[in-house]
């Protein structure tokens, strides 16, 4: 059998990090300052379209066979008709 002591350092539970990632931009933030952390936009995009990627990378293939379906090839011909 485990004594106390031993039960309580080995599973005492896990530190406090000192960094935590900003769950809107991904910037690592100090545990501290995360009540005045101000999201840069450029990194904000950079984190939304990091966060896309798997649908951004499957867009010409779901658009290539969308085309090739009945609806698509009607939507192709529907815009060749009403272009001016």
């Amino acid at each position: 059998m485990l004594s106390e002591a031993y039960t309580i350092t080995m599973f005492g539970g896990f530190p406090h990090p000192r960094h935590m990632p900003c769950t809107d931009c991904g910037a690592s933030i100090a545990f501290t300052e995360s009540n005045e952390h101000v999201c840069d936009a450029e990194r904000l995009l950079d984190f939304r379209l990091f966060e896309l990627r798997d649908e951004i990378a499957a867009f010409d293939s779901e658009l290539t066979f969308w085309l090739g379906s009945a609806e698509g090839r009607f939507a192709v011909w529907l815009a060749e008709q009403t272009r001016r």
